[in-house]
C-alpha cells in the first residue's frame, strides 16, 4: 500500500477513534438502548412488536437506560446481536459503538477497493469520501446498526459483481434481517434474473431467522406483522421525496409551505415516489439479462429506495456511499462540470447532516439532503446510459 493510502486509512481510523471516544464519554446513544431492550424482552419471552410505552419504560428501569427511542421496529437479528453484550456494565454500549465504528471503517476500505479503478489516488479518494461522510457519524451517535448493514451490502454488491452470486446473496440476506435498507438490489435481482444470488439470499435469510427462533422463540416472528411507516414526515431528519412533499405541502413547525394541503401533498409524495421508481427500472434495461457493471445498477437502485421510501430517516444515508463510490471510481473520465455536480451533491448530504438545526425555518435548506441524494441518483443514471451505450 501506498504511503499516501496509508495516510488516508490513518486518518479515517483516527476520525472513527475520536468519534467513539466522544460518544462514550459524552453522549448517551438513544437507538442502541431499543435494540438491547428488545433482546432482552425476546429473551423474556415477550413479544416485543407489540409493546407498548410501558413495556419500553419497563425495560428501560430494568436495563438502567434513560434515553431511548422505541418503538422497535427491526427484524429480530438485529435484537439478538445484542444479546451477549447485555451483562456488560454498560450493557454493551461501548462494545456496539467500537464494532459500528469498525464497520464504517471497513466499509470504506471495501468501497476503496471495489468497482474499478484501482489507482492508488482513486483508493484514497473513495476512502477519504465514504469515510467522512457524515451519515456514518450520524448513525455511530444514535448508535444505529446502519454502519453494519452498509458493510453487509457493499461486500454483497462486490461478491455479486465478481460473479460469487451464491455468497454476495448470502451477504445481502443477511444486511436484510438487519435492516431492509437494500431492497432496491433485490428488486434488480430479480429483475436480471441472478437466480444464485437469489438462491444466497434466501438462504442468508433463513439462516438469520433460524438463529433469531433459535434464541428467541416464536416472538422472534412477529417482525412480520410490525406496522411500518406509509407516509412521510415534516420532521427534517425524515429524507424522501414523500417527507419532501409534505414539507413543502403542509403546515409545519420547521419552516414555510406553499400550502396546507395534507392529502394532496402525500398524494403528490407518492407519485413523485413511483416516477422515481419507474424511471430507474425503465434505466435498467430489458428484464432477465444480467450485464456487466453491476455496481452501477446496484448503487442506483439503493439511492432510488432511499429517495421514495417514505420511512427513509437521513442516518439510512449511509447506503448512499455505495453511489458516491461508484461515481469516485469512474470520476476520472468526465469534465469539471460532472467534478462540481458530483461535489454538490455529496456535499448538501454531508452539510445536512452537520447544520440541519439551523436550517429550521427554511424549508429548502431542510430538503438539503433529499437533493444530495436526488443528485446523486441523476449522476448515476448518467453513468448507466453510457453504459447501456457502449
Amino acid at each position: 500500500m501506498k504511503r499516501i493510502e496509508l495516510l488516508g486509512l490513518f486518518l479515517v481510523a483516527l476520525l472513527y477513534v475520536a468519534a467513539t471516544v466522544w460518544i462514550l464519554t459524552g453522549h448517551a446513544p438513544i437507538d442502541y438502548p431499543a435494540y438491547a431492550m428488545a433482546a432482552w424482552g425476546f429473551h423474556r419471552g415477550e413479544a416485543v412488536y407489540r409493546w407498548e410505552e410501558d413495556d419500553y419504560a419497563r425495560a428501560a428501569a430494568a436495563l438502567g437506560f434513560s434515553h431511548y427511542a422505541p418503538p422497535y421496529r427491526y427484524p429480530p437479528l438485529t435484537a439478538l446481536w445484542t444479546l451477549p453484550l447485555l451483562g456488560l456494565p454498560d450493557r454493551g454500549v461501548g462494545i456496539w459503538i467500537a464494532l459500528q465504528a469498525a464497520c464504517a471503517l471497513l466499509t470504506a476500505e471495501t468501497l476503496a477497493r471495489s468497482f474499478g479503478d484501482s489507482k492508488p489516488t482513486t483508493r484514497l479518494l473513495v476512502r477519504l469520501g465514504v469515510g467522512f461522510f457524515t451519515p456514518f457519524l450520524t448513525s455511530l451517535y444514535a448508535g444505529q446498526v446502519n454502519p453494519m448493514v452498509t458493510l453487509l451490502i457493499a461486500l454483497a454488491i462486490r461478491l455479486i459483481g465478481q460473479g460469487q452470486e451464491g455468497r454476495g446473496g448470502v451477504l445481502l440476506g443477511l444486511s436484510l434481517m438487519l435492516k431492509p435498507l437494500a431492497l432496491g438490489i433485490v428488486g434488480l435481482l430479480l429483475w436480471e434474473g441472478r437466480w444464485k444470488a437469489l438462491a444466497g439470499l434466501l438462504l442468508g435469510i433463513t439462516l438469520a431467522l433460524g438463529m433469531s427462533v433459535l434464541a428467541f422463540g416464536a416472538p422472534a416472528m412477529g417482525f412480520l406483522h410490525a406496522s411500518l411507516p406509509i407516509t412521510g414526515s415534516a420532521y427534517p431528519p425524515a429524507q424522501n421525496l414523500p417527507s419532501l412533499a409534505i414539507r413543502w405541502g403542509t403546515h409545519h413547525p420547521y419552516g414555510f409551505a406553499l400550502a396546507d394541503a395534507p392529502t394532496m401533498a402525500r398524494w403528490a409524495g407518492l407519485a413523485l415516489s413511483g416516477l422515481l421508481i419507474l424511471l430507474t427500472l425503465i434505466g435498467w434495461g430489458r428484464p432477465g439479462a444480467p450485464r456487466p457493471l453491476f455496481e452501477v445498477r446496484a448503487a442506483w437502485a439503493l439511492t432510488a429506495t432511499f429517495l421514495a421510501n417514505p420511512g427513509t430517516w437521513y442516518h439510512h444515508g449511509t447506503v448512499l456511499s455505495v453511489g458516491l463510490a461508484v461515481l469516485l471510481h469512474r470520476a476520472s473520465r468526465h469534465s469539471r462540470i460532472w467534478w462540481a455536480a458530483l461535489a454538490t451533491s455529496a456535499g448538501a448530504i454531508a452539510l445536512w447532516g452537520w447544520a440541519w438545526h439551523a436550517f429550521v425555518g427554511w424549508t429548502p435548506l431542510l430538503d438539503l439532503a433529499t437533493l444530495g441524494a436526488l443528485g446523486l441518483w441523476i449522476l448515476l443514471a448518467r453513468e448507466r446510459g453510457n453504459e447501456r451505450a457502449t
